[in-house]
């Protein structure tokens, strides 16, 4: 099987880079990409780790955008991880993303609520902090019972605590990720609260603006979505790419590879990913 959509601690999952290389060397993976949220700073650890030379890695990354007051995710898959315009404009990124951190940690200390960075970064300075950090340590703390109740009373985006991140603008995502070398693929389509129509206009869209293929698989979607992203990926000359989207403890109820259980990406996608990075 493959994988083409996994996180480590470098963003929000749980696992290191070379933890995941680890379960990636005993489920025998065919191929997989470590896509961390708008960071590259895994990979040099995959790329030392023990990986099993037999699998096929590629580098990726998961660039967060607004589209139309909508959050949606661009993968991008091939990248030269050392370039340095990708690098320039992800630190802006992550400059501003941390300013967004300290105003929410002050908002929730004038409060009288103990939230530190340190707890956020878990032991880990270098972690891409989100707002999932924030509800983990919520419930840490005891001030919440759930994840859910965590978004819904503290981290909303209608609640007091809420600050907006920064994000790219999907053009210039896709602009990057092409400037890099790689391959932009739109990423769990179905997640956007789009209706039909709306997501294949923004499809549409994003194609003439650079977008190359749709995460046709993935463990939030079933089949009927599945086949419509297989049509929409035809119509658009897009190529199809799956993953499980793991996070570790973070979403303890999605594995590699197989995400809740019924999840198998084919592994000609991968193949088919290879010829168009070449």
């Amino acid at each position: 099987m493959i994988d083409l959509h996994l996180h480590s601690t470098c963003s929000d999952g749980t696992l290191s880079p070379t933890e995941l290389a680890a379960k990636i060397n005993d489920l025998h993976l065919y191929g997989f990409s470590l896509t961390d949220h708008d960071t590259v700073e895994g990979i040099p650890e995959i790329l030392s780790s023990q990986l099993d030379p037999e699998i096929i890695f590629i580098p990726g990354i998961e660039l967060s955008c607004d589209a139309a007051k909508h959050e949606i995710h661009i993968l991008g898959y091939g990248i030269d991880w050392k370039n340095s315009h990708l690098s320039k404009q992800l630190s802006s990124l992550r400059e501003g993303r941390q300013k967004r951190n300290f105003d929410m940690i002050k908002l929730f200390q004038k409060d009288g609520y103990p939230i530190t960075l340190e707890k956020l970064q878990n032991g880990n300075p270098d972690t891409v902090i989100t707002r999932a950090h924030f509800a983990r340590v919520l419930l840490e703390e005891g001030i919440c019972k759930s994840k859910d109740q965590a978004f819904r009373t503290f981290l909303g985006e209608n609640c007091k605590y809420f600050l907006p991140k920064p994000f790219f603008a999907p053009e210039d995502a896709l602009h990057l990720i092409l400037q890099a070398g790689g391959v932009p693929v739109l990423a769990h389509p179905f997640q956007y609260k789009f209706s039909n129509q709306e997501l294949q206009n923004l499809i549409e869209q994003l194609t003439k603006q650079g977008l190359q293929g749709l995460e046709i698989y993935h463990s939030s979607q079933h089949i009927n979505q599945t086949i419509a992203l297989t049509q929409w990926a035809k119509k658009y000359h897009l190529i199809g790419t799956g993953g499980s989207d793991f996070h570790g403890s973070n979403k303890p109820d999605i594995s590699i590879g197989t995400g809740r259980g019924s999840l198998h990406v084919p592994n000609h996608l991968m193949d088919q990913l290879l010829s168009r990075l070449k």
